[in-house]
């Protein structure tokens, strides 16, 4: 049974419709990244990247609301490699529930492999699975597309768990073997998922993936989206309620991240709610990226912004980094900024850089927490800027950070 709120979120476009400066700031960002026109949606209810006006409906291949997954499965693949054969188009998915049953392997549900100029038009859509192993089974799987958009859609793992024995389904996956440019989620729904998306290149196709745009809300899940070795340009908007990681990245470049985040108390949470992570600099660095973060609700992360260092590899950097945390209705959380190397247990001591990174944002009077914690002493330090305002509640800072001036002073 779908819970009326899953069901009334597919009928009217989201539990918590974001508002209209927050979603131009992202199709702002969408269009200076890149590259595609925009032109409405379908229904008129947001933009997506432009495509010929050819239309199909799911439903005209035998693709229904009760249809078993065999036959959602082959509906799908036969009205994608419709527009395929006209050059690109639409494809509407007529609002209802898609079950696809039990699904007890790591598969790709509906794969969807060299998709070009094409939306996938699903408002009112709600996609089912229930995973019934620790498998991570995706209910879209992009292997290699250009300019592809996925709007509107709704999706719900009946088998979801949120423990570390991980279990459940991601949204959508993508993957390239080739130069792959330009997908978009937008108004793209989640709860009780492993994640709504996720990447799944390694640091050798790092340069393969570009052009990643994410808008949407994730509810009680573990992940909300990773972007691991894409190139860039990446842009992140989500609301997240009980999510234990936001957002997750190795090797993230040329990234703008905004999350507005909520939690229960009893949900479980994670050393980083949004984890900027980096292997080492032959599996790539992290540079030029952007983060935004909006707390509410209790505490249940070790810290907001997570620089993590990660592995063996001698050398590696994080340049070029902006965070912002803003704390409100809280009185007490852990950490705000965490900085540390693990390999084999987090090191005392690193040789890896963070360098030219600011750290912002705002705490409600009486609110108690760290806000920087540096467990891993960089042995060539960078530059690390602190908002004045945050200086009195940081206390002592570690070697290499710095409080920024106030607004109206002259830089050092």
């Amino acid at each position: 049974m779908i819970r009326a709120d899953i069901m009334a979120a597919g009928r009217t476009g989201g539990w918590d419709n974001p508002g209209a400066a927050r979603r131009r700031s992202f199709l702002a960002r969408a269009l200076a990244a890149g590259a595609f026109a925009l032109a409405p949606a379908a229904n008129g209810r947001g933009p997506v990247a432009s495509v010929r006006s050819t239309t199909v409906c799911l439903a005209e291949f035998g693709g229904k609301p009760g249809a078993g997954r065999p036959a959602l499965v082959e509906a799908f693949r036969r009205a994608l490699a419709a527009l395929a054969l006209a050059g690109g188009g639409t494809l509407l998915v007529p609002p209802g529930t898609y079950d696809f049953g039990m699904v007890d392997a790591p598969l790709a549900i509906l794969p969807c492999r060299d998709l070009r100029d094409i939306v996938i038009s699903a408002y009112g859509a709600v996609f089912i699975a229930n995973t019934a192993a620790p498998v991570m089974p995706s209910m879209f799987y992009f292997f290699n597309f250009d300019n592809v958009t996925l709007a509107g859609a709704t999706f719900m793992d009946h088998g979801f768990s949120p423990w570390i024995n991980w279990r459940g389904m991601y949204c959508v996956g993508i993957q390239a073997d080739r130069p792959s440019c330009g997908l978009r989620l937008v108004d793209c729904r989640a709860e009780h998922v492993l994640g709504l998306l996720a990447s799944n290149n390694g640091p050798t196709g790092r340069h393969l993936l570009s052009d990643i745009h994410v808008q949407g809300t994730v509810r009680n899940a573990y992940y909300g989206v990773g972007t691991n070795h894409v190139a860039g340009p990446v842009s992140i908007d989500l609301a997240c309620h009980n999510v234990r990681r936001a957002y997750i990245a190795y090797a993230a470049r040329h990234a703008d991240v905004a999350i507005r985040a909520s939690a229960d108390a009893a949900w479980p949470g994670s050393n980083g709610f949004v984890a900027l992570v980096c292997a080492g600099a032959r599996q790539g660095n992290v540079e030029d990226v952007r983060v935004l973060v909006d707390v509410a609700g209790a505490c249940i992360h070790r810290s907001y912004v997570h620089f993590y260092h990660q592995g063996p590899e001698r050398d590696g950097a994080m340049r070029d980094v902006e965070a912002t945390v803003n704390v409100a209705g809280m009185d007490a959380f852990a950490c705000m900024f965490l900085f540390d190397h693990e390999s084999d247990g987090v090191r005392a001591s690193t040789a890896r850089q963070w360098d030219r990174v600011g750290l912002h944002g705002r705490l409600p009077p009486g609110c108690a927490g760290r806000v920087v914690a540096n467990p891993s002493v960089s042995a060539v330090p960078g530059t690390v800027w602190l908002d004045h305002n945050l200086a009195r509640p940081a206390g002592v800072l570690p070697a290499g950070f710095r409080v920024a001036p106030p607004p109206s002073a002259s830089p050092p």
